[in-house]
């Protein structure tokens, strides 16, 4: 997505088809200075005319990165977009240890969403938040970690059932794959509908007790302190001018998440003290490391940018 921001500087520098000179205006600020660059190279400039044409090249950068990360953002929607909605937040897992032509196993997240937190599995079962991060092997499962740690015949199917995610050929592949896409159809019909992503709103869902998440595996995680509960929101306010106002949800994001999946290593525990850009979000940085991924996409933007902001005067 970084590529598309040096596309808005260009854009803006270029100028018109047959400004064959474009861009030095875009640099110098005027079409006297830059024609006499063109024609003789670069001059001996006054000072104060310096000075003016940093000002101008300065103001146009800032705005080319603006307008270059809008463009990004318009090509993360794009891609967010034509993701299948029973594909979104499908991660394959490479198997260590086996030859090449093992095929990996294409984790589901949807399958698991409605389930269990995803505390439960990041933090409590140590899956890292990076695909292949994990390195997760046959002997860790069949000693109670990872996968092992529910697929024991008695909170899910048991391991001997391999086939139910590793596939055996292509084919066998493809045939899990269909009957997947098929299973998240229907369930697909029983959670309220979203716009992007996988096209549920699995707050509301979760706001409606249509689904439980479970957030504690016997034998594998600690009871949470009842009392370590922050269920304020919090304003920020966006860098651009204009769009509304975004609110934070401590409340929402604890249910699912818990305190430890962001604190202290992805946002700094005082509010407002972590600098956030959008540009990092849509590079899997801070917020980006789960939304655009696995929970609700970038695009879906006024999920965040809630609050309308009032025009002067009303």
């Amino acid at each position: 997505m970084p590529l598309f921001m040096p596309v808005g500087i260009i854009i803006l520098g270029i100028g018109s088809p047959d400004n064959k000179s474009g861009i030095y205006h875009a640099l110098y600020g005027c079409r006297e200075a830059c024609c006499e660059i063109v024609k003789t190279g670069l001059p001996e400039i006054e000072p104060e005319r310096r000075k003016m044409m940093k000002r101008a090249m300065a103001k146009t950068l800032r705005t080319g990165v603006v307008f270059g990360l809008f463009i990004s953002l318009c090509g993360t929607g794009i891609a967010f977009a034509a993701a299948k909605s029973y594909e979104y937040g499908n991660v394959l897992m490479s198997q260590p240890g086996k030859d090449n032509t093992a095929l990996p196993v294409t984790f589901r997240h949807w399958s698991h969403r409605g389930k269990y937190t995803c505390r439960l599995c990041h933090v409590d079962l140590e899956f890292t938040q990076l695909a292949n991060g994990t390195g997760v092997t046959e002997e860790d499962n069949r000693n109670g970690m990872y996968c092992g740690a529910c697929h024991n015949g008695k909170e899910a199917f048991a391991l001997e059932a391999c086939t139910r995610c590793h596939p055996k050929d292509k084919q066998h592949e493809q045939e899990l794959a269909q009957q997947a896409k098929r299973e998240f159809q229907e369930l697909k019909k029983t959670l309220p509908p979203a716009t992007y992503g996988n096209k549920i709103d699995w707050m509301k869902a979760e706001e409606d007790g249509i689904i439980k998440p479970k957030d504690f595996l016997q034998g594998v995680s600690l009871r949470k302190n009842e009392k370590m509960v922050n269920s304020r929101e919090e304003p920020r306010t966006p860098a651009l001018p204009g769009l509304p106002n975004i609110i934070f949800s401590h409340a929402k994001h604890v249910i699912w998440n818990g305190c430890g999946m962001c604190h202290p290593d992805t946002f700094a525990l005082e509010s407002g003290k972590t600098p956030i850009t959008m540009k990092e979000i849509t590079e899997g940085k801070y917020c980006g490391r789960c939304h655009g991924t696995i929970a609700f996409a970038l695009n879906d933007c006024t999920r965040c940018h809630s609050k309308p902001v009032l025009n002067p005067g009303s």
